[in-house]
């Protein structure tokens, strides 16, 4: 063997050590953090299986991360929760360093990178967490699209941008939170038009906030304009909910203490949590189920591509979703990962009817609620 070849052959043994890239495909071979993860929560490694397909990026992409080696991404994770959640990441890919800043509010989510990309400068590569603002990234035209990404599908119906310029990262459910010491069993709504029917719910059982997007939203996007209109002005002439103006969670509290028999909406994580601590509350969702996603896209246009296309695949897939239930509690979006073990309450979610809302339905939503809201 000459000196050519001899070059090549250690180059070629020393690249996957520094970079990760030509083995980052193999599935079959888990990092040790995430047999870690499998192992704590009781569940077998075949749930992997598939991996290798979610991982299976060009050639080209893993070639130009190489080049850049930084992925600068904005979410809400805190420091201890995105080491947890990149962990897996780090052993799969060392050559791509993962930039992470928490960004708590939507302003420093979605405001100052759409700012900043109008000004031809960018703060980060990948945004999270910017619902909201969905409608102005698209208007510049800020998001790239995520239809050639391997994981880009992989999640449950109903989550990913229609357009595919963002996709889902993990599921909360809001539906409603009850006092199991004064509501019975027999009397939880099957159906949302139930809760119109039974007495159990009325003058002022039941506590509502002013959050019509966490659910209302979601049933006019399922059953359309006029149904929600003439829902939402039944549910406050027949019901008559004793409107609450504090936090969601503070609302929770006051029906623990006894003050309303029920709370709506509520998230199911929020009422698990409470419901571990001891207090005698549960959840329960008519049927369809209301649920929002915590979106991830890509800025069109950033300095690092191909690594954060890398990094946004991943966390699309399989190994990523575990990860960030272990990191934060997370219901995972992959419609792999719809186990008991890696949701709450999962006999009131699991194989049951999902509804997201739609952005643009949300000024309609808001004026038909101000009618009723006092």
């Amino acid at each position: 063997m000459n000196f050519s070849l001899i070059t090549l052959a250690r180059a070629a043994a020393v690249l996957p050590i520094l970079f990760g890239m030509a083995t980052a495909a193999a599935g079959a071979d888990l990092p040790a953090s995430t047999k870690k993860y499998l192992k704590d929560l009781g569940l077998s490694d075949d749930l992997m299986n598939g991996l290798d397909q979610d991982l299976a990026v060009p050639k080209e992409w893993l070639d130009g991360a190489a080049k850049e080696g930084t992925v600068k991404v904005l979410g809400e994770w805190e420091p201890k929760q995105f080491a947890v959640l990149n962990a897996p990441f780090a052993e799969r890919y060392p050559g791509i360093k993962v930039v992470h800043s928490q960004a708590s509010t939507m302003n420093a989510r979605a405001l100052a990178p759409l700012v900043a990309f109008r000004q031809k400068q960018y703060l980060t590569d990948v945004v999270t967490g910017f619902g909201g603002a969905v409608p102005d990234f698209k208007q510049v035209n800020a998001l790239e699209d995520l239809s050639n990404l391997p994981g880009f599908g992989n999640q449950v119906e109903g989550v990913n941008d229609p357009e595919q310029k963002w996709a889902g990262i993990k599921m909360r459910y809001w539906c409603m939170a009850y006092s199991t010491t004064a509501v019975k069993a027999s009397d939880l709504p099957k159906t949302w038009d139930d809760l119109l029917t039974n007495p159990i719910w009325r003058n002022g059982n039941l506590g509502i906030g002013n959050r019509p997007q966490l659910w209302a939203l979601m049933l006019r996007n399922a059953n359309g304009k006029v149904w929600i209109d003439d829902y939402l002005q039944k549910f406050f002439t027949t019901l008559k909910p004793q409107f609450r103006n504090e936090g969601m969670e503070a609302v929770l509290g006051i029906m623990a203490a006894g003050e309303v028999h029920a709370v709506l909406p509520a998230a199911a994580d929020t009422v698990r949590n409470l419901e571990n601590k001891g207090a005698p509350v549960s959840w329960h969702c008519p049927d369809p189920v209301p649920f929002l996603t915590t979106q991830i896209g890509i800025l069109n246009g950033n300095p690092h591509a191909n690594a954060a296309r890398i990094w946004v695949n991943w966390m699309l897939g399989r190994e990523a979703q575990l990860a960030q239930y272990v990191a934060e509690g997370s219901p995972p979006s992959h419609k792999a990962l719809q186990v008991p073990q890696l949701t709450v309450y999962p006999e009131k979610t699991l194989g049951r009817h999902l509804v997201q809302g739609k952005e643009e339905d949300l000024p309609d939503t808001y004026a038909t609620w101000k009618k009723y809201w006092k």
